[in-house]
């Protein structure tokens, strides 16, 4: 409640929907918060985000940034739709962040080798 309300109209957020970084670098199921935020916040737009490597920029418990570097992919707003149910959107959100790492490894995938003939 408190974040909601401290974020009005003015401000944006980051998150983590999975509760917390990953240190396999695996994504975790989101957990219900994105939802709630969402109930309390009509409306309220969501940017889906993949940044590649996070796991080794920003190790589990830490809270400084390692200088490596990294792609982040920004993806396309999503919107708890009316009626929608919580499981149903946390896994349509996660989805599109999935999308965007599938992006992401497809445009900086190694060209095949040209047959010689």
């Amino acid at each position: 409640d408190a974040m909601v309300r401290e974020m009005g109209d003015r401000y944006s957020i980051i998150i983590f929907p999975e509760g917390g970084r990953q240190s396999s670098g695996e994504m975790a199921e989101f957990k219900s918060g994105l939802y709630h935020i969402c109930k309390k916040k009509p409306g309220l737009e969501l940017i889906p985000i993949y940044i590649d490597n996070m796991n080794r920029i920003l190790p589990r418990g830490t809270s400084l940034p390692v200088p490596l570097l990294s792609h982040v992919t920004f993806g396309k707003p999503i919107r708890l739709e009316e009626n929608e149910k919580k499981q149903d959107f946390l896994v349509r959100a996660r989805q599109a962040v999935l999308d965007l790492k599938e992006l992401h490894l497809r445009r900086n995938a190694e060209p095949e080798e040209m047959p010689r003939h």
